[in-house]
């Protein structure tokens, strides 16, 4: 709620005004943003693509760019373009500890808190800050860059992670694994197609329409799909695969409590963009299983049943006073 302000002849508009009405469109953005994130937090899509540099040293790591659009979980909107001429508004030289093997570098919305421009405006005050992945993430910050020990040294780690993100859209590897699925999908749907009338045919009528529906949904929904949407998706291609061959009696998938497994995992912003690399690779494999097929024979055919014997009838000549003798 705002204040009714009464203007006077000659009144001037004060920075406590001017910053009051910042501070009231901040949070009225921030909570119809909440409203329309459900609560998720991460990169927002924008034309302007994050990236993240750093300078990783032993002991120390310094961000020397930053470029980010992204929504925290209080609904705070962090909207920079920092170069190495801007970004020493802000301690960007962190020193790391000796005792942790990984890292997380997360810069966070300092609330209520604003510092002038160079252009003689007012913007919201950051902080970057080194956490453990046991810590809780802070509600007003927003993870950036995985950091790993490897022997003495630290390194940046880009195989494991990527930000959280509100839409894959919002970064590219999110979207390169869409098209690895994509790929994967497509290669599933080719190779099941001749095994339609095979030995295993029920495997196939089950698997078959779920790798057809998840490739429509994912070539249909990319653009608005989240982390969270995809990982749903490669979940429900591998446990279907293990529910196929669990179902007919022609397979017998040795792996079978891995795919289950994976299947239940909920998600993790943490380890989000892990477990979606982890489960492009069970694709692969199945892709990989599903090549074998051709080399199964049908179940041989149980022996038949023999006929019951009927039993032989009573003799009566050999009878006495209507016993059997």
């Amino acid at each position: 709620m705002t204040k009714r302000i009464s203007w006077k002849k000659g009144m001037r508009l004060t920075d406590e005004v001017l910053l009051a009405s910042d501070r009231c469109t901040a949070q009225a953005v921030s909570q119809s943003l909440t409203l329309a994130s459900a609560g998720r937090f991460g990169l927002l899509p924008s034309l302007r693509p994050f990236q993240v540099s750093l300078n990783v040293a032993s002991h120390s790591v310094e961000v020397t760019s930053l470029s980010l659009t992204a929504i925290t979980r209080a609904g705070d909107v962090i909207d920079l373009q920092s170069d190495s001429n801007q970004i020493h508004k802000f301690n960007n030289n962190l020193s790391l500890p000796d005792g942790e093997a990984e890292m997380f570098l997360t810069i966070e919305v300092e609330p209520e808190t604003w510092q002038d421009t160079d252009d003689g405006c007012m913007e919201q005050s950051y902080h970057f800050e080194l956490v453990t992945s046991q810590t809780a993430l802070s509600d007003h910050a927003m993870p950036i860059a995985h950091l790993v020990r490897e022997g003495n040294a630290w390194a940046e780690d880009n195989t494991r992670f990527a930000p959280p993100a509100i839409y894959i859209s919002a970064h590219h590897r999110y979207m390169e694994l869409c098209t690895q699925l994509v790929d994967v999908l497509k290669e599933i749907h080719e190779k099941t197609k001749p095994h339609a009338q095979s030995p295993v045919k029920t495997a196939i009528s089950i698997y078959w329409p779920i790798v057809l529906d998840t490739l429509i949904q994912v070539n249909t929904s990319s653009e608005m799909m989240t982390p969270a949407m995809l990982l749903a998706c490669i979940q429900k291609v591998a446990g279907g695969f293990a529910l196929a061959c669990d179902v007919d009696s022609v397979l017998n998938l040795e792996d079978a409590p891995l795919f289950y497994s994976f299947a239940q995992v909920p998600y993790d912003y943490q380890k989000g963009f892990l477990r979606i690399r982890q489960g492009i690779g069970m694709c692969r494999a199945i892709s990989e299983k599903v090549d074998k097929f051709s080399l199964l024979n049908a179940a041989p055919p149980p022996p038949p049943t023999p006929e019951p014997r009927p039993e032989p009838k009573p003799d009566p000549r050999r009878s006495w006073l209507g016993k059997q003798i």
